[in-house]
């Protein structure tokens, strides 16, 4: 199993947002309160990434800060901050020198994902990439009848690749045809690609196979990146925590 991002928020509707937005992406999560009994549970997880939202109240935020130093900082964990103001922002920078921020209310979700790429991605992706449960065809061409489809779950796509969850994924290294609905309209891509990795997702719930798109057109490409696009929009976090 890969090392999860931690989510450090004080109000559930916060934990939920950051959760649901870091699912997205296609990341594992562990979730914790700033207080010292759930932070120190955390920290034995051993997280690859902390992402915290601090409380809004003064005397609140500083103790939870304070709490993120203690256990991540000085350890050399990678920690993103994520703030409303640029009030809360220097004060961030004073008690967590040279950690990273991200301003925003609402959040950009397409701003956290590239932050969290930028500092730490699980995947070592370079492509952006997000969670989904796109039904997909595919099959190995030239081998079955014109009409003949396989019908799976897509659990994962970027723009250069896919995540097809299935009881029978091919051998790697076949070649493959997919098919897939995107954007509104429902709107098809016909794409060819080569299995690169058998095994789990990202959960262990999940098995099937690991693609990469071989060469896509300009138009193909645009299409897959606009739906992609389309698919992070704000995280509107309390503006009270």
């Amino acid at each position: 199993m890969r090392p999860p991002v931690l989510i450090v928020a004080r109000q559930s509707a916060t934990l939920l947002g950051l959760a649901q937005a870091v699912l997205k992406f296609g990341y594992q999560i562990v979730t914790a309160y700033p207080d010292d009994a759930e932070i120190e549970r955390a920290a034995r997880v051993g997280p690859a990434l902390v992402v915290v939202r601090p409380p809004a109240e003064e005397e609140a935020r500083r103790r939870c800060l304070l709490l993120v130093q203690q256990h991540f900082k000085r350890v050399g964990m990678p920690i993103l901050v994520c703030v409303s103001s640029k009030e809360e922002e220097q004060e961030v920078r004073g008690l967590l020198e040279g950690v990273p921020t991200l301003v925003g209310s609402p959040l950009k979700l397409n701003d956290l994902y590239l932050r969290m790429h930028e500092m730490f991605d699980l995947a070592k992706r370079k492509e952006l990439r997000i969670r989904t449960e796109l039904a997909v065809a595919h099959r190995e061409p030239g081998l079955y009848a014109a009409d003949y489809f396989n019908y799976d779950t897509l659990r994962s796509l970027s723009a250069g690749g896919c995540f097809i969850e299935t009881k029978t994924p091919y051998p790697i290294g076949t070649a493959i045809e997919m098919v897939f609905c995107v954007g509104v309209g429902s709107r098809s891509l016909r794409l060819t690609g080569k299995v690169i990795r058998n095994g789990r997702g990202d959960t262990d719930a999940e098995i099937g196979m690991g693609v990469e798109f071989a060469e896509i057109s300009d138009g193909e490409r645009s299409m897959l990146e606009g739906y992609l696009m389309s698919q992070l929009g704000t995280l509107d976090l309390p503006a009270t925590l």
